[in-house]
């Protein structure tokens, strides 16, 4: 007999999530983390803890929160990693995941035991489960180029960035210009001697606010005005051009893609700095030759210190290729969530999409939740679903974005949740 009904890998932001859902569904479960409480990447100062004493979420606290576990009202409308930290510790608290977990225990082995999943810890200690929810994240495997060359100067990940003493008195390289690229770059400005951006293309930039709003709030409230697509992205353009922020006008190449192809880089204050001189814009690193970079335009610059922030890839150790055969991108799991061989294994939050975690979050939760009900009485909704998630997954529109390593896990908000909202209402059908 399984010692938990349920067993969730990951106590970040997407297993609290998923403890939520589970409190009140009937299932017994189990959540592990390695850490020693809950918050994943957002636990400022631990290992894999992602976040930097600058970090404030991207997404607006309105697009970021649970509606059913709204935010305080008195935080701004971004708030920084401390008060979203508070936030997800309190949504624990408050669905009494505290009694459902087992801190400081790292999963070395996830195998398939007839109906049940054995878990093996890096203490030794063993468990079992009915159903296995993978909630490791996507972020878990920094990726590193492979440059020609030796570079003689310190290099590190943005992984393991915390703040900008290290920047200090430095010539340095920031080799990215995702949000975290943006981020770091504008960290040094203060503090380094000089500060270097290098990009491979072009992108579009956004900034935090507009007409007075968070731009994610303002977006969604625009876009009953128009009567096309086209149009609606026509004015967002045109209106963030206005506003200062077209990457072309500093001197920045122009984006291979539409603005809507690609995440948005959300940051007020990288171009302002490009603008002043304060960030230099570089193309791709060709070479380095010991203490020099050699961009793709043949222009040189002496660095001391690099800094990747060029992005991660998602791992799963846990799990052995020969008992679970995932593809890299999750294509083969049915709406990246379902896997197809196994009818008790899931895995929640490896989806990307210009949101926060809230929407995404609770109707996945809720999809989860029908279908775990449904199994356990072997309805006929149950039975017809396992036939659609052998088939090809449905149009979540991930066909409409740029097909870089950045967008692997791209999908279209609406499309997504109008799919898992579908599927949950199959299930619960009488």
């Amino acid at each position: 007999m399984a010692d938990y009904d349920v067993g969730i890998i990951g106590g970040g932001a997407v297993g609290i999530g998923a403890g939520k859902f589970l409190s009140d569904s009937g299932f017994s479960f189990e959540i592990l983390e390695k850490k020693d409480d809950f918050g994943g990447l957002w636990y400022f100062g631990t290992e894999h803890g992602l976040v930097y004493n600058s970090t404030h979420l991207i997404s607006s606290k309105m697009n970021t929160q649970f509606s059913d576990f709204p935010m305080p009202v008195d935080y701004p409308h971004y708030p920084n990693h401390k008060l979203f930290l508070a936030y997800l510790r309190n949504i624990a608290k408050h669905y009494n995941l505290y009694n459902h977990v087992k801190f400081n225990s790292t999963v070395i082995a996830a195998k398939p035991v007839g109906a049940e999943w054995h878990v093996t810890l890096a203490d030794g200690a063993t468990r079992s489960y009915r159903y296995l929810l993978i909630c490791n994240g996507r972020l878990n495997k920094p990726i590193t180029p492979n440059i020609p060359g030796n570079f003689t100067g310190q290099t590190f990940h943005a992984e393991v960035y915390e703040n900008p003493e290290i920047f200090k008195n430095k010539s340095v390289l920031i080799v990215g210009s995702g949000n975290t690229g943006c981020d770091l770059a504008v960290d040094a400005v203060p503090v380094a001697k000089r500060v270097f951006q290098s990009s491979r293309r072009g992108y579009h930039y956004m900034p935090k606010f507009i007409d007075g709003k968070p731009t994610q709030d303002w977006l969604m409230q625009i876009g009953s005005r128009f009567s096309s697509e086209k149009e609606l992205w026509d004015y967002i353009q045109t209106s963030f051009k206005f506003a200062g922020f077209d990457g072309v006008d500093y001197g920045l190449p122009a984006p291979d893609h539409e603005i809507y192809q690609a995440h948005p880089i959300i940051n007020s204050l990288v171009l302002y700095h490009i603008g002043h001189g304060d960030i230099i814009a570089k193309p791709d690193v060709k070479e380095f030759a010991n203490n020099m970079v050699v961009f793709s335009d043949n222009s040189q610059e002496q660095i001391d210190l690099i800094v990747y922030a060029t992005g991660y890839e998602m791992a799963f150790p846990f799990l052995d290729p020969k008992d679970v055969k995932i593809n890299d991108d999750l294509s083969n799991a049915f709406i990246y969530c379902f896997d197809k061989q196994y009818d008790n294994l899931f895995y929640l939050g490896f989806i990307n999409s210009p949101s926060g975690l809230g929407n995404l979050a609770n109707a996945s939760g809720n999809l989860l939740k029908a279908y775990l009900q449904a199994k356990e009485n072997n309805t006929d909704a149950y039975k017809l679903f396992l036939k659609i998630k052998q088939g090809e997954n449905p149009d979540l529109g991930r066909e409409r974005f740029v097909k870089t390593k950045r967008h692997t896990f791209e999908v279209d908000l609406w499309k997504y949740i109008k799919t898992l909202s579908f599927l949950t209402s199959k299930l619960i059908a009488k």
